[in-house]
């Protein structure tokens, strides 16, 4: 999403207008879920996807029709028949997708969106369907058009939970709500041969990797150019300093030693992180979970571990172990977002 906001806000500086369609709502099997975005150029290019098929093809017809100058527009599907066969799913699903024409003159609004992000902060963007007016709401206040109060109170209200968009419904009018966050946060405790590979694989897959380790001939540039962050550590003794992960964020200890790995572990049971993964096998860790029950960690506590750490696919080379990881970070996102 922050990679099609860079393309969007590089258009309008130029003077280009942009049409935006956006997944709004998604019922059973769909090509992509709510949330998913395509982005029209006036020269006919595009970036992103709502799926493919004969759906973003329908899509891309009725963006045309924006981009010359139509109001917004929210266009129903029913995956049935050759739509759904065109879109390789099984027929039965449902999704609603979110057109917007998107001009020069709305640049300021969206590079302060993207100034925000970059400071990982969350926003909510609410564009009014019958005449396209938006909204910014912010940590510090509103930017943009001006909101009736009752639909700022939902919008805030509906906004601090959700994950995907909505159709907020106020009054006689509508409302796009749509919130905006910085990529999930993923922190790899460990800056080896199993490290590497996984921090450019979750780079590519949409994660904001942060390298930690306490050697900085392995945690530096040169070995982790995807990295957002890197940092060389004292020790793993307080190795969450300064950037504890919250609920949407990740952490991946593989380290090299079972003490460091405990060490790790054991702060990362103290935070809210939405996922938490320990390489290694069944019989280290028993050795590490004993150490820590008798720490006081409870079993409760070890439960939110995954450890053998990834999705069980007969990995062998760190490349392949790298990939059984950020599936399983994948698919712990998707539950996240689901929740």
């Amino acid at each position: 999403m922050q990679r099609l906001l860079s393309i969007l806000n590089q258009r309008l500086a130029a003077g280009e207008p942009v049409v935006s369609a956006t997944i709004a709502t998604h019922e059973g099997s769909t090509p992509r879920s709510a949330g998913s975005k395509m982005l029209r150029f006036a020269d006919g290019g595009m970036a992103g996807t709502v799926g493919g098929g004969l759906v973003e093809a329908q899509v891309l017809e009725a963006m045309r029709e924006v981009m010359a100058g139509g109001a917004p527009a929210l266009l129903s599907f029913e995956l049935t028949g050759e739509m759904a066969a065109g879109a390789d799913m099984v027929c039965g699903g449902r999704l609603r997708v979110f057109l917007e024409r998107i001009a020069p003159e709305d640049a300021p609004l969206f590079t302060e969106l993207e100034a925000h992000l970059a400071r990982g902060e969350r926003c909510l963007l609410l564009t009014a369907d019958n005449d396209g007016a938006r909204s910014l709401l912010l940590p510090d206040g509103t930017r943009g058009a001006a909101l009736p109060e009752d639909a700022a109170r939902q919008a805030r209200e509906r906004g601090s939970c959700i994950l995907a968009p909505v159709l907020l419904e106020c009054g006689d009018a509508a409302w796009f709500l749509e919130p905006w966050a910085a990529p999930s946060v993923l922190l790899i405790v460990g800056a080896g041969h199993v490290s590497r590979p996984t921090a450019q694989v979750a780079a590519l897959a949409g994660f904001q990797v942060t390298i930690l380790d306490d050697r900085p001939e392995f945690a530096n540039r040169e070995r982790f150019p995807w990295a957002r962050e890197i940092a060389v550590l004292d020790g793993f003794e307080n190795c969450f300093a300064g950037r504890a992960p919250g609920p949407d964020a990740s952490v991946v200890i593989v380290t090299r030693g079972h003490l460091f790995d405990k060490t790790a572990l054991g702060q990362a049971l103290r935070t809210p992180a939405g996922y938490i993964g320990m390489i290694g096998s069944r019989r280290k860790r028993r050795a590490v979970y004993d150490q820590l029950l008798s720490e006081g960690f409870t079993p409760a506590d070890l439960e939110r571990v995954h450890c053998p750490i990834g999705l069980s696919i007969e990995a062998e080379t760190p490349e392949e172990i790298a990939v059984s990881i950020v599936a399983e970070l994948i698919q712990a996102r998707a539950a996240r977002r689901e929740a």
